[in-house]
């Protein structure tokens, strides 16, 4: 039986893609105007931290509640179905050259300018809660992760990531007893970090996460970042914190984040995107240097989707 080949899409059809692409990522942006839509994604990147804002946004605009995320075939590998009725989610997912594009290219003298690139299309892939089971013999794979308490002592191995990042960017880091109710402060004239020694070890993480933040905005400033008041740094470090904690494994449904700012809520679209950029930033550098501390807590992404998503 012939194969049936696909159309072509002409010039035209494929600049009018690429437009309707662009403003679906741009409505993904557009919830961050508000603190419902900020909350949505931090959320979401708790559980989708390595993937790219982008996607992040994308996963957050659609699918609030999803924790994973696979295409139709790799939801079969882990033993699972696609439950009948369900409405795939869209996000970037990379398309490198094939064989053949290589081969030609090779070929033709392998001019390192003209070598075939790696573009980018909205894929489709569905959530956990889109899923179910499939029958014995199967064996589906666990998707839940570890969940821990605040008040609970299992990220205790962090705390010493945490202070070396610290001190990797001139910070010094001090458990002592803090009046007053306050858990932490960060000093920046002496860049010193101080964390309440009363606290619960997962608190002292939450806490030191928050704090970190804070100096990291400004020993890890970029020429794009954008600028900054009390309440603008404040969102970050909270943001930065609460996405952090959850990416541990330690439950925020207690976790209180502030209402945006009023700067961030009449801020173009552009400054939203760039102040999203930092906290995601500033998180995937604390993550990088904590998430792989604990026991069972591998990061599965990856291996729950056909293909690693990034932006585009």
């Amino acid at each position: 039986m012939a194969v049936k080949q696909r159309r072509q899409l002409t010039d035209e059809e494929r600049a009018e893609r690429r437009e309707r692409d662009r403003e679906y990522a741009r409505k993904a942006v557009e919830q961050l105007r508000s603190s419902d839509g900020w909350k949505a994604w931090l959320t979401a990147r708790t559980s989708f931290h390595s993937y790219s804002l982008g996607n992040q946004l994308l996963i957050a605009m659609q699918r609030p509640t999803a924790t994973r995320v696979a295409g139709f075939q790799a939801w079969l590998r882990l033993g699972y179905c696609v439950s009948r009725g369900e409405i795939a989610i869209r996000i970037w997912a990379p398309c490198p050259p094939t064989r053949k594009q290589l081969e030609k290219w090779r070929q033709s003298g392998g001019d390192p300018d003209q070598r075939p690139r790696t573009f980018f299309k909205l894929a489709a892939v569905f959530a956990d809660d889109q899923v179910a089971p499939l029958p014995p013999p199967a064996v589906p794979a666990p998707l839940d992760p570890p969940i821990r308490d605040v008040e609970g002592d299992e990220l205790a191995p962090v705390i010493p990531s945490l202070v070396g990042l610290a001190e990797e960017i001139g910070c010094t880091v001090a458990f002592a007893p803090i009046s007053g109710g306050a858990h932490g402060y960060y000093q920046p004239s002496t860049d010193r970090i101080v964390v309440d020694d009363g606290l619960s070890a997962n608190q002292r993480v939450k806490t030191l996460c928050h704090e970190l933040a804070h100096a990291l905005v400004r020993h890890d400033r970029q020429p794009n970042d954008p600028a900054l008041d009390y309440a603008g740094e404040e969102l970050v470090a909270e943001s930065v914190a609460y996405t952090c904690v959850g990416a541990l494994g330690v439950s925020t449904e207690d976790y209180s984040i502030p209402y945006l700012a009023s700067w961030a809520e009449s801020s173009d679209l552009e400054v939203l995107e760039r102040t999203a950029g930092l906290i995601d930033r500033l998180a995937r550098r604390i993550e990088g240097a904590t998430i792989h501390d604990l026991p069972g807590n591998v990061d599965t992404h990856a291996a729950t989707a056909d293909q690693q998503p990034v932006t585009a």
